[in-house]
């Protein structure tokens, strides 16, 4: 008798028990944003990535496609003759650029060699890209990217020259995240160059 009063108290209370691990068990309620607390951070940072990168692209096939344009205008004459100089060279580019970027952000060098041989073009230095240790790369990348003057030398028919447009872009995505930045303050250094003789003219 006193067996089956202490079964059923024991049956008693355990029957709450159940009751409350049954209903947490089929309580889902939040689930999903738990899931997308977990994953929406990496999805967003995904996705913002490929947006700059899709940026970054865009801008370099704008910058390569415009230093191919007046570089051609350099090696038949067409730009000499007009009396154009390193402003109205990096006019030409921003124009040929189709109002894409910030065009205070270019840099121009159009270099010839005295020696009529490639071997003997020099381009000046680019912006150092940020390395090191981690403290200072994080203190180059707190800094702005410092860049060379303009080169410009008049360059006459039958000339080597070698030109070079470098377009800084100011990245909105932390580089720890897309780890595209090369130069100094979380910027990308587009670089286009070519290199040609011109044309007798």
């Amino acid at each position: 008798m006193h067996t089956s009063i202490v079964q059923q108290k024991t049956q008693a209370t355990q029957k709450p028990r159940r009751l409350v691990q049954n209903t947490l068990a089929q309580n889902t309620e939040g689930t999903m944003a738990v899931e997308f607390a977990i994953l929406g951070i990496p999805f967003a940072a995904l996705l913002f990535g490929i947006v700059e990168i899709s940026i970054l692209f865009f801008l370099t096939s704008t910058t390569h496609h415009a230093v191919a344009e007046v570089s051609r205008q350099v090696r038949t004459g067409e730009f000499q003759s007009s009396g154009g100089g390193s402003d109205e060279f990096k006019a030409a580019i921003c124009t040929a650029m189709a109002g894409v970027g910030d065009c205070s952000n270019l840099r121009v060098d159009v270099v010839s060699s005295g020696t009529g041989q490639f071997a003997d073009l020099n381009l000046p230095v680019s912006p150092p890209s940020c390395s090191g240790s981690p403290a200072q790369i994080a203190a180059c990348q707190a800094s702005e990217p410092e860049m060379p003057d303009d080169v410009y030398n008049d360059t006459n028919g039958g000339d080597v020259v070698i030109v070079r447009v470098q377009y800084v872009h100011k990245l909105s995505i932390p580089n720890e995240i897309t780890r595209l930045s090369n130069a100094a303050g979380n910027t990308h250094v587009i670089t286009a160059t070519t290199a040609f003789k011109n044309e007798p003219f």
